[in-house]
């Protein structure tokens, strides 16, 4: 039977040995926990693997974590964008192949890298550049950007105001919402001063005087603790257009944030039910060990945390992606490996619906969502010239 007193101190136990075993002579930090607190009965999930989408790659073409993808339901067609070599593909998911070729091929005049894209019609992309933080509307037809918009402006931070820039990926995707374009981002780095609310995450383009603003902090759990700076602090969004509702993930929280359209923020538990905590770093904000970035990663690889927030319109379904650590056999010399990974169902409402073990080696960050299921990139696939989608369609 599960016993959280004793679990929780196992777990202080092994925060303590992490601590040992980086070689830490700073004063510990107290351990925070984040442990799931619902009664009910997990509910196994059945999760049936169906045919992989095999695409065909040039010696150009390089399908990898952070690839932009689309899936364009009137084309039933997968919409990527090759960000090296400045192309957009798209593929036919009707063909009967068994290795699917490309459509269509366009060239792209760009100058910059870009990072994600949005199709808006058969001839515009909406376009994101990090860094220059820039939104750039492309015309399909004459090959030209005929629209910029600054997604984020350079502002004086400090502890107490330290807006995250948009960061927009498959799993964080850009919203369309009205006259409102919706990015989320995430914060690197940690300090003791820092105050929480200041720390927000959503930055909102007005359209059309241009005018930005930026809402929702990081969920409560964040308050305290140190959260090893970037892995545990990683945003994950979904869109649900039909309640107007966003919804975000966070790798600490077994609650996720469901936003408004007046951006009234209610919490939702939609947490595994297998029992766990989620623990904090024994370890300063400020620890020179953070400096060295496989203590993190160690760190990571060794606490639960969830990951993609999906709405899947098809059923009207949202998915959960749980990672939890690897055995000890898993692990190489550097104490590091692949997490394993757990889908967890709800309904509209929120109603869990169960949860089931995904297959290793996914790329968890690159997906798409048909009437058929989901489909993530297998990056154990070592073909060079097919990028393979592994189908997971879960029973129920």
């Amino acid at each position: 039977m599960y016993n959280r007193r004793n679990y929780q101190w196992a777990t202080v136990m092994v925060a303590l040995l992490f601590c040992i075993a980086t070689a830490c002579k700073e004063t510990g930090a107290p351990v925070v926990q984040s442990c799931t607190t619902v009664t009910d009965s997990l509910i196994p999930l059945k999760i049936n693997i169906g045919k992989p989408l095999n695409l065909y790659l040039d010696s150009m073409l390089v399908i990898g974590v952070q690839t932009p993808v689309q899936y364009l339901e009137k084309e039933n067609a997968l919409l990527i964008l090759d960000t090296y070599g400045k192309r957009l593909l798209q593929y036919p998911l009707a063909a009967a192949d068994t290795i699917t070729k490309p459509s269509r091929t366009q060239a792209l005049h760009l100058n910059d890298k870009v990072m994600y894209m949005h199709y808006l019609n058969r001839d515009s992309l909406l376009l994101y550049t990090y860094g220059l933080f820039r939104l750039s509307y492309y015309n399909l037809d004459t090959d030209t950007v005929y629209k910029t918009l600054p997604f984020y402006k350079k502002v004086k931070t400090s502890f107490a105001y330290n807006p995250a820039p948009p960061n927009a990926s498959n799993a964080a995707p850009i919203i369309l919402k009205g006259n409102n374009i919706i990015g989320a981002g995430y914060l690197m780095g940690e300090h003791d001063s820092e105050v929480p609310a200041g720390r927000t995450l959503f930055s909102i383009l007005h359209l059309p005087d241009g005018s930005l603003q930026h809402k929702v902090p990081y969920s409560a759990i964040y308050k305290t603790g140190n959260w090893g700076g970037s892995h545990m602090r990683t945003t994950y969004t979904a869109y649900n257009k039909q309640q107007g509702a966003l919804l975000l993930s966070l790798p600490a929280d077994h609650y996720l944030q469901v936003i408004d359209s007046a951006w009234h923020i209610t919490t939702v538990y939609a947490g595994s039910r297998q029992k766990f905590c989620i623990s904090s770093m024994p370890i300063p904000k400020n620890s020179p060990q953070l400096q060295d970035p496989d203590n993190a990663l160690r760190y990571f690889t060794n606490t639960p945390a969830y990951r993609d927030i999906i709405y899947d319109a098809y059923h009207q379904r949202y998915y959960r992606v749980l990672q939890t650590p690897p055995a000890a056999a898993e692990l190489n010399a550097q104490q590091l490996g692949e997490k394993h990974a757990t889908l967890i169902a709800f309904d509209n409402t929120f109603h869990y619906l169960g949860e089931g073990p995904l297959p290793k080696g996914l790329a968890l960050d690159n997906f798409f969502v048909t009437e058929q299921g989901l489909y993530f990139l297998n990056v154990a696939n070592h073909d060079q010239n097919i990028g393979q989608y592994v189908h997971i369609n879960p029973e129920l």
